[in-house]
């Protein structure tokens, strides 16, 4: 077994050679497989068309033989040696009819498939033969069985052979008789040629088909259209009767259906049955052929297709190593250098796998060092960079010196003498501020990718992160040739930018042009002021010292009375459309203040809203219900002005869908009355609809139609189904008697409470508390 040593440790080569000798192994094993299962039927098939081209075979020779037998009877019939013999009026001329019947019986001997030839005259009554002898008697049984036929009640067939015994037995088929008259139909005293064709060759055929080796156990019959089987001796023919009935039903069945096969189960076995109509005298082949002989047949074919398989199996793996040797070859020359490379160095072992994921381990063990190293040199610089803007950008106490160096130190992409304009981009308050910290983390980092790579492109330009912020300090490219005043320009595609990608909305400050770095820190803390101001001009907004400067100059910080005064109104007046208008109003004179008044201002408006809120409720029956515990967090955590008014929007349609009419309000604080009165005072055998009417000072009517429309019920109902829910609660809690209790829940009769409990619960008191003390 020692060639099985080299194989252990190279599992490439193992897995080769086993996916291609199983590839192999499972495409044989399909297609033996297929034929394997499918050679019973592939031999049936084939055994099927034999039998039909045997049938056919033997279907054209019976019709050639019957157009020649019929074309020599019809030429008989007219030969002038047989017409005087058929229409003599008797036997006058003996001379002339011994030579005439000379002639026939000479023409007989020499046709080898004719046995005799008859010639009946009607008017004699007389036959007169030619032929074998054995019709020369004129008591011969063969006349007899014909008289039967010309004076039985059945028609005598012209031009159609019909079996024919010489003797007794009607059985038999010693020959086939063709009958020639001159009537279409057989008439009574008609002149009649009668033609004897010898059967021989008809079962001789047959019985040479069935002795062929290929046509082994197959036996083949002729059958006429009644069922009898045409045999020369008149033996009991051996096709089984339950053949003969199930062909000729087939064949009754339609008058097209000529031909067929089927299966059979005859005398405990299996048979395959083929039939085929000949077209001549109703005559049907039919060959028989048991099914074992079929099931030998495959079974050797089976056989046989093991065997080849099995052999071709050995030749293939043989052919499949070979192969697999081959395409290793590389392979393995791969595994030798990796080998030879790898040093002293850790690596993955090739135990653990096969050679492929060997080298593939080895491979991206090599890319991962080399690209932890790239990494760890990519974010050492990327940190020193980012630190050196910063610094160049905030500390106000560095030279421009020294500036200079730091750019050139550490290759920032920024000119050392200037100009700069500083830009500030943040993402804006999204409304899905919900999101995880991780996901905003993301958004960014890609803000701060896409703004350098986008504002690389039209000048040079340095970002570093603060905060929630990215900034960027860029500076002219002479090389690109682009001016500073087009840097807006420059912010709003990066905004389109995250925008498309994104769905996301960037607000960005922009500085003035600044002469040299002694001015960065200054303008930067200027920029951060400006970034303020996006919550007065909204999401994705664009900001710099000419859009703020009113805004920067205005110290004003209060609002005017009369607008105070007119936003309480509309409050307290339902008028929503006024109180938009007001809003309108008031935040557009927001819009314009300074920040540091801007937020102040916006809280003042919603304490304005929320006194009027509380001035409505101390004098309404029903206070609003309002909820304003967390419009403060809302109104700070909105991202502009426009959300800040949407806020304060929300709270009014709040208000406007919990306030109701005021004739509503004043009907469910009376039904409310009428529930609390019936509820505290059920006991009370006198309470009625008049007695509460008189304890609210109202009218009786008034308070019946006013509960009925509000509770759907009438007031002496509610006051039933009151007392009775009490009273059930007494039944299951306490221990009252059933009399203690109707007095307890107030109900004035016996009969009265009886009646309404065992309506509502369907039992009486009594039982009811047995039933709920039986109950788990």
């Amino acid at each position: 077994m020692n060639w099985i040593l080299p194989y252990r440790s190279k599992k490439y080569l193992q897995r080769l050679a086993l996916s291609f000798s199983l590839l192999v192994l499972l495409l044989l094993i399909v297609f033996s497989a297929a034929l394997y299962y499918n050679s019973e039927k592939i031999v049936r098939g084939m055994q099927k068309e034999a039998d039909r081209k045997v049938l056919s075979q033997m279907k054209f020779n019976i019709g050639y033989m019957n157009d020649v037998v019929q074309k020599l009877a019809t030429s008989l019939y007219y030969d002038n040696d047989v017409v005087p013999l058929m229409t003599a009026a008797d036997d006058t001329d003996l001379f002339d009819t011994l030579v005439k019947r000379s002639r026939i019986d000479k023409f007989a001997d020499y046709t080898s498939f004719i046995h005799s030839i008859l010639i009946y005259n009607a008017k004699t009554d007389s036959f007169i033969w030619g032929g074998d002898p054995s019709v020369q008697d004129r008591n011969a049984p063969i006349y007899a069985n014909l008289r039967a036929i010309f004076g039985g009640d059945g028609p005598v067939p012209k031009l159609k052979m019909m079996p024919m015994s010489l003797g007794t037995n009607s059985d038999r088929a010693d020959l086939f008789t063709i009958f020639n008259y001159e009537a279409i139909n057989y008439r009574p005293g008609e002149n009649v040629f009668i033609l004897n064709i010898k059967p021989q060759w008809l079962f001789d055929n047959i019985q040479s088909i069935n002795r062929l080796a290929w046509q082994e156990n197959e036996s083949l019959f002729l059958m006429e259209k009644g069922g009898r089987i045409l045999t020369p001796d008149g033996a009991a023919a051996p096709l089984p009767g339950q053949v003969k009935d199930a062909v000729m039903q087939r064949l009754s069945r339609s008058a097209e259906a000529g031909e067929g096969s089927f299966t059979s189960t005859i005398d405990g076995g299996k048979k395959v049955v083929n039939y085929l109509d000949t077209g001549v005298n109703d005559w049907t082949l039919i060959s028989v052929l048991p099914y074992e002989t079929l099931a030998k047949r495959a079974a050797s074919l089976q056989d046989t297709m093991i065997l080849l398989t099995a052999v071709f199996i050995v030749f293939a793996l043989f052919a499949t190593l070979g192969l697999s040797h081959r395409l290793y070859r590389p392979i393995e020359k791969l595994v030798g250098f990796f080998r030879r490379d790898a040093g002293g160095e850790a690596e993955p072992r090739l135990e653990s796998g096969d050679e492929l994921v060997y080298m593939s381990s080895v491979y991206e063990h090599t890319l991962r060092r080399l690209e932890t190293v790239r990494n760890e040199q990519r974010s050492t610089r990327s940190i020193v960079r980012s630190y050196s803007v910063r610094k160049l950008v905030t500390d106000g106490s560095m030279t421009e010196d020294q500036a200079a160096e730091l750019i050139r130190q550490h290759g920032l992409a920024l000119a050392p003498e200037g100009p700069y304009r500083l830009c500030v981009l943040k993402l804006d308050a999204l409304e899905r501020d919900g999101e995880p910290d991780k996901e905003r983390r993301l958004l960014q980092f890609a803000l701060a990718n896409i703004a350098q790579e986008l504002l690389s492109e039209r000048y040079g330009c340095e970002t570093f992160e603060w905060r929630n912020e990215l900034a960027a300090a860029v500076s002219p490219d002479s090389a690109k040739g682009i001016a500073l005043a087009e840097l807006p320009e420059a912010v709003r595609i990066v905004q389109k930018a995250m925008g498309g990608l994104y769905r996301v909305t960037v607000s960005a400050a922009i500085s003035d042009e600044i002469s040299g770095s002694r001015g960065l820190s200054e303008h930067y803390r200027l920029v951060q002021q400006y970034m303020r101001y996006t919550l007065v001009f909204g999401p994705q907004s664009i900001v710099d010292s000419a859009t703020i400067a009113p805004n920067m100059a205005n110290a004003e910080a209060a609002l005017p009375p009369e607008w105070e005064k007119k936003l309480a109104e509309c409050v307290k007046s339902g008028q929503r459309e006024a109180f938009a208008q007001a809003l309108d109003k008031i935040f557009a004179h927001i819009a314009t203040l300074h920040h540091d008044h801007i937020v102040y201002m916006v809280l003042h408006v919603f304490l304005l809203v929320k006194n009027a809120i509380k001035e409505m409720n101390d004098v309404r029956l029903v206070p609003l219900p309002a909820g304003l515990s967390d419009i403060h967090q809302k109104l700070l955590g909105s991202g502009s002005l426009e959300r800040m008014k949407t806020v304060l929007l929300g709270v009014y349609d709040e208000l406007g869908e919990n306030k109701g009419s005021p004739e509503q309000e004043r009907a469910e604080v009376l039904v409310d009355a009428i529930r609390e009165i019936i509820e505290q005072h059920y006991p009370d055998t006198n309470l009625s609809l008049q007695r509460i009417g008189d304890m609210m000072k109202l009218s009786p009517d008034f308070i019946g139609r006013l509960f009925k429309k509000h509770q759907g019920i009438a007031v002496a109902e509610y006051l039933n189904e009151v007392r009775l829910r009490h009273a059930v609660r007494f039944l299951e809690n306490d221990d009252y008697t059933v009399n203690a209790l109707i007095e307890k829940v107030g109900f004035g009769t016996r009969s009265n409470f009886f009646r309404l409990f065992k309506n509502k619960y369907g039992t009486t008191p009594k039982e009811y508390r047995i039933k709920r003390s039986l109950a788990p």
